[in-house]
Order: C-alpha cells, then structure tokens, then sequence
C-alpha cells in the first residue's frame, strides 16, 4: 500500500530559518489527516516555526539535513511546547533531521550569570496518545523538558540524540524523557545528554491514568547533571513492572534514583547490567544508588516502595548507595547483587556522618560516601565489593551501615573501613535478624561488624575475616559457623 507524501515545501514552507512557517507545517498535516492519515516530509532546510500540530496516522518525517527551530518567540507556542499531540492514536516523528527548541531565548542573561525566564516551552507534549512512535532523529536545545509523553499507551522511542543540557546559558529543568502516567513502554538505543535527569518515570498532577507499567529502558548511553535513570519525585500514581537494563551511565550526577514523595506505590522495579561513571566535570557527583521515601507534605501519606532488584553495576563516583525509608513506612524487599563500587570521595559530603530524617531533596549530592540503609524490612546485599580510591579519607568512615532494618543478609562483600578513620567496616543501629555469609575482609581491615546494644539475632557464616583485627564488636551475642 503506498503512503501518501506531504511535503512542507508545497504548502509554502521556506528553509531559510527566518520565515515562519507555523501555517505551513499546519496545512500539510491537516491535508494528510483529511485524507485517512500519511507522511508530512520536511526537506532539508532550515524551517522555523511555532508549534506543530500532530493528528492520528500522521508520520512527520524529517530528512537528513532538515532542522526545525522552534521560534524564539514564546507567543507562537500552544499549549506551551513546540511538537503537540492529544487524544491522537498512530503518530510518529521519525527521520535522520534535527529538531532545535532554540532553548537558549527562553534564560535570560544576569549579573548572576543565565537564569530561567519566566516561560519556557518544552519539545514535545503527547497526552493520551496511542501508538506512538518516535524514531532516529537528533533533538536538542529544549527550553525544558524534552519529550513529555502524558497518559499514553504503546510508546517506542528508538535511537534518539538527545542533546539537552551542560548549556554554558543553564539547561536547568531540561529533562530528556519524563514518562508521565504512560504504560506499555519501550525506550532503546539513545544517547541522552541532560542538564537535568535523563530518563525519569512520574505521575504527576497532569495524569488522569496515575500509572506508570510495563516499562523497558535498554542499551542507552546517558550523561546528565543530575540522575540518569530515576523514578519520581512525583508519585502520586502506580508504578509497577520497570525495567532498567544494559545502560552506560557517563559524566552523571547520580546514577539511579527513586523519590517517593506522594503517597504512591512502586512496585516491582529491575535495574540490571549497569556501568556508570558519577564523577561529572561540574563536580555535583553525587549517589551510584539512592531511594527515600517521605511525604511530600504533612497531609500527604508517606507511600510504598517494594520490591526492588538492583544487579550488575559497575560505578566510580563521590558517594556509594543511600536507600531509606521513614520510621512510619518502612522499604520492603530490597535486593542489591553484584555490585562493585570505587568511591572517589572528591566532593565533601557534609550529612555523611548522620544523614538527617527527612532528608533533604536535593542530598543525593551531599550524603553519604559509603553503603547507607535505614528504616528497610528484607534487605539483601549479595557480592557487594567496596573499593576506596588513593589516598583515603578518615572521614569516610564505613563501607556500610545499617539503621532500624529488619531481616538483613549480606552475602559475598568485600569491603572495610577507609584507612585512619577508627571505623569498623560494617556498622548495625538497631537492626534485628542479621546474618553475614561468605564474606571477606581484606587486609588492613580493623574490626570487620560492630553491633549497637539495640541490635538482636546477629548471624556469622562461613566467612573469611583473618585478616580483620577484630571480627565483632558488640554486646549482643553472635552465633558463628
């Protein structure tokens, strides 16, 4: 079956990258919509335009060396984006072309350098669409978030570049992709270069589904300020079958986040076969690892978090992994396997030593260094390596403590204390139900667990701690094997 063809071009477009052609881009997609659905073709050129209009069984099409500008001129833009859909079903962008927001209009230049201006449209709003697709083409220069799909079901986003942020001019808020209330998702092959997260799963105010499911993110390569992979801070909906896998993380300000700050559920969460790099050149690295959860506000219920599986992750960074509930509402079924952590420890971490509760929002850049756990029921850490970098600090203490957790197994670490700092390698606050297996203390170890009298039912098991000065100190008895 031939696809009928709509070129820009004969609907008056010009690519010089001064005409507007708002009108243009409108006719042509009207023309194909009236006509049962069909490709509008952008040529190469330069076209400028205000916001584009996709209906059903419409495929915009952009050529190898056509761009789209978005007009500097915020006035131009509906709904306040450059590319719109609503209520559409079998709409697609695809193309080897380029689409520019021309970002850098919408900050204003001050004595304190580049600062948000007061509207600042984002590339693509996609509410309630179905069978989306976007494919190929570079995007870049978006005055905030990118891609914001709303609300929609069977979602592909294949092979993007995606160059959104480290602007000299800001980039602050320039998400790359903010699923929002969407299920039945598949985001493969990008690159995604962010001034904000990368690729981040909410369900915020605008969702009338309030559910994220049935989501794969695989084999993209990620570099952000902020967090590459990430879940929330709005979590006002549902967010069940994610799944994280085969992702190079480079130059990130943290690597894999969840914020649970609305009184929602995630549940069931994969995060697999992950190699990242948290040492940005702007220097805010922050977490390989962290998860909280508290409300948002007083009136707002603290939510759940529950199993969750997180594997095979190689990372470099200034801090290790921080997953804590709150007193009221513990995480559930937490399993961490086969990681390896180098910990840089470049960037102070000034709430290392006593991570407040609630924590701060933005702490995933301030604490803590090593493997810190508190307020998790079911938590297990399997073939966990912690390896501090040359030369070592006193203040970064442990390679991990545990606070008010029920039900702990550490399986396979390797780890201890950083050198001078009078730590034990493994610190126990009021943790009940413990066992430690297979595990091995390297040399220069001082004592390998150290247990707070508020702790009950520790375990050790066929574990390798010769080289430890002292394998246990606490008063709470220990059954060794």
């Amino acid at each position: 079956m031939q696809t009928d063809t709509y070129n820009i071009a004969d609907f008056g477009a010009t690519g010089d990258n001064e005409t507007l052609n708002t009108k243009a881009f409108s006719n042509a997609i009207s023309s194909a919509f009236d006509n049962g659905g069909g490709v509008v073709y952008v040529p190469p050129g330069e076209f400028l335009t205000g916001t584009i209009h996709l209906r059903s069984n419409v495929t915009l099409y952009l050529e190898a060396g056509a761009t789209i500008y978005g007009d500097p001129k915020s006035d131009d833009y509906l709904n306040s984006c450059l590319i719109y859909a609503e209520d559409a079903v079998n709409v697609a962008v695809r193309g080897r072309g380029t689409i520019d927001g021309s970002g850098r209009a919408f900050f204003v230049k001050t004595d304190k350098g580049w600062e948000r201006g007061p509207k600042r449209p984002r590339t693509f709003i996609l509410k309630r669409c179905e069978n989306l697709m976007l494919e190929d083409f570079t995007l870049k220069n978006s005055g905030s978030w990118a891609i914001h799909p709303i609300d929609c079901d069977r979602v592909t986003i294949r092979g993007l570049s995606l160059v959104n942020g480290n602007y000299e001019w800001g980039g602050r808020n320039a998400d790359g992709i903010d699923l929002d209330g969407c299920i039945n998702v598949r985001i493969s092959d990008c690159y995604l270069e962010t001034g904000d997260d990368a690729i981040v799963l909410k369900c915020t105010r605008s969702s009338q589904r309030g559910e994220c499911s049935n989501i794969t993110v695989t084999n993209c390569v990620l570099k952000t300020d902020e967090t590459a992979l990430k879940i929330g801070s709005e979590t006002s909906g549902t967010f069940r079958c994610i799944t994280f896998s085969n992702c190079s993380i480079i130059d990130s300000g943290c690597g894999i986040g969840l914020w649970m700050r609305d009184g929602g559920l995630v549940d069931g969460w994969v995060v697999s076969n992950i190699s990242m790099n948290v040492t940005p050149d702007f220097s805010r690295g922050g977490q390989a690892v962290y998860m909280w959860a508290y409300p948002r506000t007083d009136d707002v219920p603290c939510g759940t978090v529950k199993n969750v599986s997180i594997s095979n992750v190689t990372a470099r960074g200034d801090g290790g992994i921080f997953i804590s509930g709150t007193p009221e509402s513990h995480i559930e079924g937490i399993t961490l396997s086969n990681i390896r952590i180098t910990m840089r420890g470049k960037l102070h971490k000034k709430w290392h030593e006593d991570p407040p509760h609630p924590f701060t929002v933005w702490g995933h850049h301030s604490a803590p260094y090593d493997i810190f756990c508190r307020y998790i029921d079911d938590l297990k850490l399997r073939d966990i390596r912690y390896i501090w970098s040359k030369p070592e600090k006193p203040e970064w203490g442990s390679a991990m403590r545990f606070v008010e957790v029920n039900d702990l197994i550490v399986d396979g670490f390797q780890g201890r204390q950083a050198m001078d700092s009078g730590k034990p390698a493994v610190e126990l606050n009021k943790v009940k139900n413990t066992l430690f297996r297979n595990c091995v203390a390297p040399e220069d170890t001082g004592t390998f667990l150290k247990a707070n009298e508020a702790c009950s039912h520790i375990s050790l098991m066929n574990n390798d701690l010769g080289y430890a000065e002292k394998m246990y100190e606490g008063t709470e008895p220990v059954i060794c094997k």
